[in-house]
């Protein structure tokens, strides 16, 4: 069992998988993570396509975003994105991108000539997401980021099948929790717009389970299953009173999302 840091059928799991592949949260909206942030766990632009989309401004450098066809939000909702990565602030990157866990998103957007020589291309519309492929890497947006007007994407090596690790099932619960103690990590992390509880999941049905909570502490993981994490942490009530509980984790189409606790 891993320190700091599911049910759902094979089958959805495996539709997410293939579909998301990379799968974040976001937009301007994604103004920045409160003080609790999790603590567990590229510049050459090519023109190769008439679909593709170029911005500039003398106060913006220049921008080359793949259309995707029929689905043109998504190339516009990626281009702030990829402004902010050309800036090379990775601590604004990571405020903004709230929605993924802070060190997963540092390790994603390192490579910036990768994320831009794969966001060049033109774009494909997948089930849940915009993906972009470059000759290494796999730029992927979710619809929920793109709906957001800024596009917090996930990105992996090219053939990757599932880019989620521990560290994501983990900050799924810490946002989830968050929301509960009234600290989430930004003030638009809502069930709403940005869902943590898997559909059909025990929480759908009884959302107030976690009615008085009012702290947590550390998380600990255990993967159960190829899209599967048990994420453990000790939460105290309004009585004062600290339990363990179980969150069981599964891959849906927003990521990581709960499954079930006890």
């Amino acid at each position: 069992m891993s320190t700091r840091g599911a049910l759902g059928s094979f089958g959805l799991a495996a539709v997410a998988l293939a579909a998301l592949l990379t799968g974040c949260g976001g937009s301007d909206e994604h103004s920045g993570h409160s003080s609790q942030t999790s603590q567990s766990i590229a510049a050459l632009p090519q023109q190769n396509s008439s679909t593709a989309a170029t911005s500039s401004s003398a106060a913006d450098p220049e921008v080359t975003i793949g259309e995707v066809p029929g689905y043109q939000a998504a190339a516009r909702a990626l281009r702030p994105f990829v402004r902010n990565l050309l800036t090379g602030d990775m601590d604004q990157l990571v405020r903004k991108c709230w929605t993924i866990e802070p060190q997963n998103a540092r390790n994603m957007y390192a490579d910036k000539d990768g994320i831009l020589a794969a966001v060049a291309q033109p774009g494909v519309d997948g089930q849940f997401a915009a993906i972009w492929t470059g000759p290494a890497l796999t730029v992927s947006a979710k619809r929920s980021e793109i709906g957001s007007g800024y596009a917090c994407p996930r990105v992996a090596p090219n053939g990757t099948v599932n880019s989620f690790n521990e560290a994501d099932a983990r900050y799924t619960v810490q946002r989830y929790l968050s929301r509960w103690v009234g600290k989430p990590v930004d003030v638009n992390d809502i069930e709403g717009k940005y869902p943590l509880v898997c559909p059909g999941s025990v929480l759908s049905n009884n959302p107030g389970r976690l009615t008085g909570t009012t702290g947590f502490g550390e998380f600990s993981t255990q993967p159960t299953g190829i899209s599967d994490v048990d994420v453990t942490v000790p939460v105290t009530n309004s009585s004062g009173v600290t339990q363990p509980m179980l969150f069981k984790t599964t891959i849906g189409p927003e990521g990581y999302c709960i499954n079930d606790l006890s």
